[in-house]
């Protein structure tokens, strides 16, 4: 309920109790126990006596609390904007240190299940040891079992074909 709303109904109200509300003191003491705790803490260090004035005082005080929540929700939000693409450089730089790890430990995207180590290419299929698929036999030329023919001799990329320094081929492919 806004102030505007609140005095309306206080005042409607106020004619039930006329008793209980004899002077504008006492009248603005439970209009301020009734206010928001937060424009309350704004106004009642004020210790007003005259009900026209609170409640002009009350208003400018609810408009101070929108304004500092609304300044909060920005902050919030540009706070959470900031983390997100802080989260997301990060996992983007996760994700680049985990490929690069994976393909420099003999790892590849292409060899899913598939472990190459050392100099001389070894061969462990997951697929041959746990089903009855027959596995690809082994190039005579790189010492892997893959399908097709062998790309070494051409330095083509395994993945995209592509023609690459011999160096950098071996960087990515083993």
């Amino acid at each position: 309920m806004t102030i505007t709303e609140y005095e309306r109904e206080f005042v409607r109200l106020n004619k039930y109790a006329r008793e209980c509300v004899s002077t504008e003191a006492i009248m603005c003491k439970r209009f301020e126990d009734g206010l928001n705790e937060d424009i309350r803490l704004f106004v009642g260090v004020l210790e007003l006596k005259e009900f026209v004035v609170l409640v002009d005082r009350a208003c400018k005080a609810e408009e101070l609390v929108k304004e500092k929540r609304k300044v909060e929700i920005e902050s919030r939000d540009s706070r959470k904007r900031q983390l997100s693409k802080s989260f997301q450089s990060s996992s983007k730089k996760s994700r680049d240190f985990t490929t690069r790890s994976a393909t420099s430990a003999g790892f590849s995207n292409r060899s899913k299940g598939k472990q190459y180590s050392g100099s001389k290419a070894q061969t462990t299929s997951v697929a041959s040891v746990g089903n009855a698929r027959p596995s690809r036999p082994e190039c005579p030329q790189c010492g892997r079992r893959h399908p097709g023919e062998c790309r070494v001799n051409g330095r083509a990329c395994f993945k995209c074909d592509r023609i690459y320094p011999l160096v950098y081929l071996h960087e990515i492919s083993l």
